[in-house]
């Protein structure tokens, strides 16, 4: 399957909850973790859980997991994995070069094909929550495709609990 560059990504409420929740606890730190749910025929990722995982290098400019703790989830909620988060604690509102650098690695080069979540702050404790609106969101998803390069993604936000998750 070939992901379209008008793919979309949703996600639900549990999964914000989880992230900014995460983020706002590591608000000095890039928080991280991993995105988890399903990627459609189509090529949308639909995002239900989010699984933070800790920043081996406790650093506010750069986040690394442990490859054993990516493992661990995958042993356990196999194929689920379907893309990673960060924040950028000091307000950064765009992909870092560290991260379009792994991006095209993760995507193009090793073709697997998640989407990247990145939250920017400060934080101060809590994060400007995204609405339907259109406010100024901190909250940006990026795929990089083989002939488009990297491209930011279409959120769209739940806005009732799924009875099933």
């Amino acid at each position: 399957m070939r992901k379209h560059p008008s793919a979309r990504a949703t996600i639900s409420i549990k999964a914000r909850h989880t992230l900014y929740t995460d983020v706002c606890q590591r608000r000095y730190i890039e928080a991280c973790g991993l995105l988890l749910g399903h990627i459609d025929d189509l090529g949308n990722w639909h995002i239900e859980q989010v699984h933070p995982l800790p920043n081996i290098y406790n650093s506010p400019v750069y986040f690394e997991f442990a490859p054993e703790d990516v493992l661990a989830v995958e042993l356990d909620r196999p194929g689920e994995i379907i893309g990673v988060y960060h924040s950028h604690p000091g307000g950064l509102r765009v992909a870092s070069s560290t991260d379009r650098e792994n991006m095209e690695r993760v995507n193009k080069e090793q073709q697997i094909p998640w989407i990247w979540f990145i939250l920017s702050g400060p934080f101060n404790g809590r994060v400007q929550q995204d609405d339907e609106q259109g406010t100024s969101s901190s909250l940006i998803a990026y795929h990089h495709y083989d002939t488009m390069g990297l491209q930011q993604i279409s959120l769209e936000f739940e806005e009732t609990q799924d009875e099933h998750a």
